[in-house]
C-alpha cells in the first residue's frame, strides 16, 4: 500500500516540477530576449547571475538528502519516502503559486522567433522527464527529481545555440525582402549614429521634417538589423519621403551592415564616448564602428558631424568623400571658423531652451524650445543642420522647434497632479547625459522648502571606466540633490563612494533593492515642490532581484 502511495506521489512530483520548469524557461527567455537571442551574451548573463538562475539553498538540501540515504540506509523507513515526496510537492506548487512576480519593464514578447525557441527548449525538457523517470527505479534517487526545474536555464542556453543556424536562414529571408523594399520605394534615407544622441536627435528632426515632408523614423530604440528590417516590412510606405533610421552598434562592422539594409544619403554623427565600451573594449574601436557611417554615405551624400566632440572633430577633419556640416555650440565667446552651424546665447530653465542658431548659408534665427538639457541644443544642430539640406528655411525649422515635443523618457518634464514635478530621464545611460541630468535638476527653482531628488541604478557597459564614471557622478549628485534614492545596492556601490567622498550626509541617501521598492520611499518622503530626477532604468536583465 505504502509503495503504491510513493509510487503516486512521485508521478504527481514529476508533473509540478514540469510545470514549475516550464514557469522558469519564460523567465530565462524573456532575459534571452532582452540581450537580442545572442547564446553568448546569455552565458556570460549566466555567469554573472548564479543566484538568480539556481536555488542554492534548494540544491544543497536535495544533495545532503541524497548523502543521508546513501550512507545510512537505515534511515529509510516505510513513511520516509512519501513524506519527502509530499513535502517536495508541497515546495514546488508553493513556489509556482506564491513565486515572486516582478512586475518587467518590458515584458517578455511571444514573436515567432520566440515561440521557437520556448518549443525547443519545452521539447527538450519534455523528452528528459522520460529519461529521468525511468533512469532512476529506486526511490533513493528519486529524490534528484527535485532538481528537474534547476535544469531549466542551461537548457534553454543549450537551445538557444542549436536554434541559431535556423534563426541565421529565417533572417536573412527578412533581411532581402526589406533590402527589395527600401531599392522598390526608394526613400531618401538618414543614417543616425552615435554614442548617446542619437535617438533625441532622431525624435528631433522628425518632428521638423514632418512639418513639410512625409517622413518614417524607426520608432523607440529599433536600431538592430532586424529592428530595422521589421520597420521597413511593416511601416514603410511609398508615400515616404524621407526614412530616418537610427543605427546602433556593439562591434565593428555592425553600422556597416545596418547601411547595406538601409542605404543612407545623409549621416549624422552625434558623438563618440565611453558608451557601450564593455563590448567595445576601446573608444578607437568605438570611434571605428561609429564612422562607418560616414564611409558607407554616397560621393553626393552628406555627413553632419558634431565637432564639440573631440573624437567627432577628428573624424570630420579626415571625412574627404562627401562634404560635411560641422556643428558645435560657441563657448567663452571663442569662434570656430571651421564650424558652419554654430549654438551661442544659450539660457536654459526650468522651462526649456532658448538660443541663437547661425549659420554661414541660411543665417541667424533665435531658437525656443521645451526641451530640456544644454547637450539637446547638439542634438538640435545636428537636426537643423539636415533639415536646410532637405529644404527647409530656418524660418520653418524655428516654428517646428517651438512646436516640438519633449522626447519621451529623455529629460521629459512630467507635472503630477500632486505637486511634485518629476523629470523621466530613465533612458539615459551616458555620463555625459547624467551630468546634463543634474544642471537640469540644479536650474529648478522650487519653494523654499522643497526637495531635489534624484533616483538611479547607475550607468552601465562603461567597461572599466564604469566604476569611475559612477563615482564621479555620485560626487556630481552630492551638490545638487537634497535626497538620493540609490537602486540597486551591488551596482550602485560606485555612486555612494563618491557621495561619500563629497562627505554627503547619510541620512539623505537611501538604497533600495529595486525600482518598486525606490517608488515606496518617494511617496512617504516626497511632499508638493519636490522635483525628483529618474536617471536611467535600466533593462530587466541588469536587475539584482531576478
Amino acid at each position: 500500500m505504502l509503495e503504491k502511495v510513493s509510487t503516486s506521489l512521485f508521478y504527481i512530483l514529476v508533473v509540478v516540477c514540469f510545470i514549475r520548469a516550464v514557469i522558469r524557461t519564460t523567465r530565462g527567455l524573456h532575459i534571452l530576449q532582452l540581450d537580442g537571442y545572442k547564446p553568448a551574451r546569455f552565458l556570460k548573463w549566466i555567469s554573472t547571475h548564479i543566484k538568480q538562475c539556481f536555488e542554492i539553498i534548494e540544491i544543497i538540501v536535495v544533495a545532503v538528502l541524497l548523502v543521508i540515504v546513501s550512507i545510512y540506509p537505515k534511515i529509510v523507513t516505510n513513511w520516509f519516502f512519501p513524506t519527502i515526496f509530499f513535502i517536495g510537492i508541497a515546495f514546488q506548487v508553493y513556489k509556482i503559486v506564491w513565486r515572486k512576480k516582478a512586475t518587467a519593464k518590458k515584458p517578455l514578447v511571444y514573436t515567432a522567433r520566440a515561440k521557437r525557441l520556448f518549443g525547443l527548449a519545452l521539447a527538450l525538457l519534455t523528452v528528459l522527464v522520460p529519461v529521468l523517470v525511468f533512469s532512476v527505479e529506486e526511490n533513493r534517487w528519486r529524490i534528484s527529481l527535485f532538481l528537474f526545474s534547476e535544469l531549466t536555464v542551461p537548457i534553454l542556453a543549450v537551445s538557444s545555440f542549436l536554434i541559431w543556424p535556423l534563426e541565421q536562414l529565417i533572417n536573412g529571408a527578412y533581411l532581402r525582402d526589406a533590402r527589395k523594399r527600401i531599392k522598390n520605394l526608394q526613400p531618401k534615407i538618414i543614417g543616425i549614429t552615435g554614442s548617446y544622441g542619437k535617438t533625441s536627435t532622431k525624435y528631433i528632426l522628425h518632428q521638423i521634417l514632418s512639418q513639410k515632408y512625409n517622413t518614417l523614423m524607426t520608432p523607440d530604440s529599433y536600431n538592430t538589423p532586424m529592428g530595422i528590417c521589421k520597420v521597413i516590412r511593416g511601416d514603410l510606405l511609398p508615400e515616404h519621403e524621407y526614412f530616418i533610421v537610427e543605427m546602433g552598434a556593439y562591434k565593428r562592422g555592425d553600422i556597416r551592415e545596418l547601411c547595406r539594409l538601409a542605404p543612407p544619403e545623409i549621416g549624422i554623427l552625434t558623438a563618440v564616448g565611453p558608451q557601450h565600451l564593455e563590448r567595445f573594449k576601446s573608444i578607437e574601436n568605438t570611434a571605428r564602428a561609429k564612422y562607418e557611417l560616414i564611409e558607407a554615405l554616397p560621393t553626393n551624400g552628406l555627413a553632419v558631424i558634431n565637432t564639440d566632440n573631440e573624437i567627432c572633430a577628428a573624424l570630420a577633419d579626415e571625412t574627404t568623400s562627401v562634404p560635411v556640416i560641422r556643428y558645435g555650440v560657441e563657448t567663452n565667446g571663442i569662434e570656430n571658423t571651421s564650424i558652419r552651424l554654430k549654438a551661442r546665447n544659450i539660457r536654459q530653465s526650468d522651462k526649456g531652451l532658448t538660443f541663437t542658431v547661425a549659420d554661414e548659408v541660411a543665417g541667424i534665427v533665435e531658437i525656443t524650445t521645451r526641451l530640456l538639457g544644454r547637450h539637446n541644443v547638439s542634438n538640435i544642430l545636428a537636426a537643423i543642420g539636415v533639415s536646410l539640406q532637405c529644404g527647409m528655411t530656418l524660418n520653418e525649422i524655428q516654428g517646428a522647434l517651438k512646436a516640438l515635443e519633449p522626447v519621451p523618457h529623455r529629460l521629459q518634464l512630467i507635472a503630477g497632479g500632486t505637486g511634485v514635478t518629476v523629470i523621466d530621464d530613465s533612458f539615459n545611460a551616458n555620463p555625459e547625459g547624467a551630468k546634463a541630468a543634474l544642471e537640469v535638476l540644479t536650474d529648478f527653482v522650487s519653494d523654499k522648502n522643497g526637495k531635489k531628488v534624484l533616483v538611479t541604478p547607475g550607468m552601465v557597459e562603461l567597461g572599466e571606466r564604469e566604476y569611475d564614471e559612477n563615482r564621479q557622478f555620485g560626487s556630481e549628485a552630492a551638490k545638487v540633490c537634497d535626497l538620493v534614492i540609490l537602486v540597486g545596492p551591488a551596482r550602485t556601490a560606485p555612486i555612494l563612494d563618491g557621495l561619500k567622498t563629497a562627505n554627503y550626509p547619510e541620512q539623505q541617501i537611501y538604497i533600495a533593492k529595486d525600482l518598486t521598492e525606490a517608488q515606496q520611499q518617494l511617496e512617504k518622503r516626497l511632499k508638493p515642490g519636490d522635483v525628483v530626477l529618474f536617471e536611467n532604468d535600466l533593462p530587466d536583465n541588469y536587475n539584482e532581484v531576478f
